[in-house]
């Protein structure tokens, strides 16, 4: 809001100043030309005026560039803590459970692969996020760069903690299936030789 305003401010002072400026200049000119009895004292006004004018546009420039980085700084502060927030609250979500039989654990096993889908979106925001931290802590030094540092090691640990969470979990819900079907490879195949031994059985034994 204060940029905006400012931003504002520069561009109708800049385009009203320098019309008012070169109005002047312009009679400066005009008198010098004329050859004004002060034409030395008229002159020495006139670069006085426009080296104001000069120092009055640096300034207003260097409270631009003050508000810009000002504005980018508490924007990537903001940027840290939405998407820290949204990393933390993804690794709430991942549940302890991995399924009583095959069934469970292969449905189990399709919801993660759609959280994967949902986490691998957040990674473009903590790229972004480490990005612009590389790129802040070059222009603050002391205190604000180490705060900036730990805004962003903050958002790359519990992004590393959740990528790490999220394989461990595709692991286990990988085995548990692997454990079932294998189970129930077992019982099919245990189930068949029962049926083997009743058939055997049944038949007329020889005499």
């Amino acid at each position: 809001m204060l940029r905006d305003k400012f931003r504002e401010f520069s561009r109708d002072t800049s385009g009203i100043g320098q019309e008012r400026v070169d109005g002047v200049n312009g009679l400066a000119d005009a008198l010098i030309a004329a050859g004004h009895s002060e034409n030395a004292t008229v002159a020495e006004w006139k670069d006085g005026l426009n080296e104001a004018w000069a120092d009055l546009l640096e300034l207003i420039d260097t409270r631009s560039q003050m508000l810009a980085a000002s504005y980018e700084l508490h924007r990537f502060y903001h940027d840290a803590r939405e998407t820290l927030a949204q990393v933390q609250d993804k690794q709430k979500q991942l549940p302890d459970e991995v399924g009583r039989d095959l069934n469970t654990a292969e449905a189990m096993q399709r919801m993660h692969t759609a959280y994967e889908h949902d986490i691998q979106a957040l990674s473009a925001q903590v790229h972004q996020v480490q990005e612009d931290a590389g790129r802040l802590e070059k222009a603050y030094a002391g205190e604000k760069a180490a705060d900036i540092r730990r805004h962003e090691q903050a958002v790359s640990e519990a992004w590393a903690e959740l990528r790490g969470s999220s394989q461990g979990r595709r692991r286990l819900l990988l085995d548990t299936v692997d454990k079932f079907r294998f189970l129930r490879a077992v019982r099919d195949l245990l189930l068949w030789m029962d049926g083997v031994r009743l058939q055997i059985e049944g038949q007329e034994r020889p005499r």
